[in-house]
């Protein structure tokens, strides 16, 4: 099992999920909110070529988001996996434009597992302004994986949840000092601080201390600011709260666009 992030942050988020091998392979999009160039490219990097993929899942309607997920479904003539009320007529995933190209919908609901090939997927519902928002727990091979940005708080990220993960993209989006002292308007400051906003790197670190568990093997921060949040910062206060734990990873950072891969391989005889 791997997540692979293409691009993370507010200018654009796009990330591959695929399980598997050879013609037992599934392989995801899961958002794409990049340009379908720059979304091909970088796959293209990593030997994905998305006219194959097999399915593209849809977290939310921000544009960030969502602004090429039917394009390239459409492409791929794949399915496109989201929630019946994600599909915002103003969106760039509306019904009526995935009517006019022609993509099958296919809802999920949230709490619900579901399979896209040979992977298992939970959708957990998250707290963010575009409503609804969720979260994915992908499951194959004894392996899970938990990819979780755009939320203001972390109680739907439960401690039986995230104790299960081997793999955690994790959002760690501002340092409320960098965002208090910034130049962001104050009713900006107040949504991305806020409870329907984004997870600062303290509330990132308050999962890592408390909720995960020593099953945890690779650990992604995604989904960082660039006014309001420094690579470092990010590092610092997660690697501190990874360390009183006793937890010994290493986090990395999910590039703003760039690869990074976060692969296990699956538990040796599981069924």
């Amino acid at each position: 099992m791997e997540i692979i992030t293409l691009a993370s942050g507010s200018s654009g988020n796009c990330a591959l999920v695929r399980a598997g091998s050879g013609s037992e392979q599934t392989t995801i999009l899961l958002d794409a909110g990049i340009a379908m160039r720059t979304a091909r490219e970088l796959a293209d990097s990593i030997g994905c070529n998305l006219a194959t993929i097999d399915a593209v899942l849809l977290t939310h309607a921000h544009a960030d988001h969502c602004a090429k997920v039917v394009a390239l479904a459409a492409r791929a003539n794949a399915p496109l996996w989201a929630h019946p009320d994600s599909l915002h007529p103003r969106s760039a995933a509306s019904v009526a434009e995935i009517e006019r190209r022609k993509v099958e919908h296919r809802p999920f609901q949230s709490g619900v597992e579901f399979h896209i090939g040979n992977i298992k997927i939970l959708p957990v519902l998250l707290d963010h302004d575009s409503e609804p928002t969720h979260g994915f727990i992908f499951t194959h091979g004894g392996i899970k994986a938990g990819f979780f940005t755009d939320t203001g708080i972390t109680d739907a990220l439960t401690t039986d949840l995230m104790s299960a993960l081997d793999i955690l993209v994790l959002e760690s989006n501002h340092d409320p000092e960098m965002l208090a002292n910034g130049r962001y308007p104050w009713h900006l400051k107040q949504r991305v601080g806020g409870d329907r906003g984004h997870l600062s790197n303290q509330q990132a670190a308050e999962v890592l201390a408390h909720r995960v568990s020593s099953r945890l093997r690779l650990l992604a921060l995604a989904h960082l600011s660039d006014k309001n949040n420094t690579k470092n910062i990010a590092l610092s206060t997660a690697q501190q709260a990874l360390s009183a734990r006793g937890l010994d990873i290493t986090p990395q950072i999910a590039p703003k666009r760039g690869i990074l891969q976060l692969s296990l391989e699956p538990v040796a005889n599981f069924s």
